[in-house]
């Protein structure tokens, strides 16, 4: 019996079958950091629906080497990495000017006080529990990309 093995698809040419729409240029580019596969794929996932561009990356460590290529919107970013915590993360990305502006929102399934009030003194401008509705998530979102704009418009 002949077994054919399918082939390897990454992230995002999952995300690119599901979405076509992704390649628009004034479609917003959404970061999505988290070491989990299947983390990445379902905020993929629940974003999909607005037709947002979506790139991910596995750890800071290539996010740190990957911010020359790209230029998010916006990046949702989860707390707990392999190589660094979110909110270090956050205040390396919040120390230099071409980055602060673009909005982060923290996703992390410690959902306490104390830990969202760190990750927001940290530098996340949202903190969100990973059990959030995609109507919700899509909502915050687009609440951060128009502030973005709202900010990019009087800048100029």
């Amino acid at each position: 019996m002949l077994h054919i093995t399918p082939p390897a698809v990454s992230d995002t040419q999952l995300v690119r079958a599901l979405n076509p729409c992704a390649g628009a240029d004034l479609v917003p580019l959404v970061l999505i950091i988290d070491d989990d596969a299947t983390a990445r794929l379902a905020l993929a996932a629940m974003l999909g629906a607005d037709q947002h561009r979506i790139a991910f990356a596995t750890s800071a460590a290539e996010v740190c080497n990957r911010l020359r290529d790209i230029d998010p919107d916006v990046i949702i970013c989860d707390l707990m990495m392999d190589d660094m915590r979110g909110d270090e993360f956050f205040r390396w990305l919040k120390s230099d000017e071409k980055w602060r502006r673009v909005p982060v929102i923290a996703v992390t399934r410690l959902d306490n006080s104390i830990v969202r009030a760190d990750l927001l003194d940290a530098g996340a401008d949202i903190v969100l529990s990973k059990s959030i509705s995609p109507r919700e998530l899509r909502a915050y979102v687009a609440a951060v990309l128009r502030t973005r704009r709202a900010y990019a418009s009087v800048v100029r």
